[in-house]
């Protein structure tokens, strides 16, 4: 569960990524209808399987699968807790304050920039988070073929 749900998150993040790049095609007056709908799209999507990746990875500090040591549970679970840092105190809070991405004088929206020019930390953190996942999941495989 918690290396299918890690790996959605990767996929999650990395169309979160290219998808904020389309922002400034949308016109001035339409973007707040264009990023509510967007942002009621996206929660049911995220959250959920966000938050079992994270439980799943937590659950592990006790139940680690045979063959995969302490070492990158810990480090998943850094990763995470500092991506839902970074998130609450940076990009949810910049995300909220971007109205346009585009301003009608046709230049782009600094908070936008911001967003844009910052996100790769995210999409880096939570990649590397699902990198570690599947590390431990081919351990486990590992381990329990060597078993047979």
């Amino acid at each position: 569960m918690t290396f299918a749900a890690s790996f959605y998150g990767v996929g999650n993040i990395w169309m979160t990524q290219l998808g904020w790049r389309l922002w400034p095609y949308v016109s001035p007056g339409d973007f707040a209808a264009y990023h509510a709908a967007w942002w009621a799209l996206i929660r049911p999507v995220v959250f959920p399987v966000a938050a079992g990746a994270f439980l799943g990875s937590i659950v592990m500090i006790w139940w680690r699968p045979a063959g995969v040591t302490a070492v990158p549970v810990w480090l998943s679970v850094g990763l995470q807790v500092l991506t839902y840092t970074l998130t609450a105190v940076l990009w949810g809070r910049w995300q909220a304050q971007t109205h346009y991405a585009r301003l009608p004088n046709g230049a782009l929206d600094p908070m936008y920039l911001r967003n844009m020019n910052t996100h790769w930390i995210r999409v880096t953190l939570i990649t590397l988070n699902g990198l570690v996942v599947l590390w431990m999941m081919i351990q486990a495989m590992s381990n329990k073929a060597h078993r047979l």
